[in-house]
């Protein structure tokens, strides 16, 4: 399926979770929040988020420096 990933089509397959999808983008356990489709899902809740076609995901990452 696809999915738009900060504006960028990328295929992944069918029922990812956030979880999954994180792993993928190679997320750490901090530093990171993912919203999608406008709605910021909770790091407690990745496991339980499954993706859709067509979803929005916006990945945002802490970068260190200024």
């Amino acid at each position: 399926m696809t999915i738009i990933i900060n504006d960028n089509p990328t295929e992944v397959e069918d029922a990812l979770t956030v979880r999954a999808l994180a792993d993928l983008q190679g997320l750490g356990p901090s530093g990171s929040a993912v919203a999608v489709n406008g709605r910021v899902i909770r790091r407690a809740d990745w496991d339980a988020t499954v993706l859709n076609g067509g979803d929005k995901v916006l990945i945002i990452k802490a970068a260190y420096g200024g």
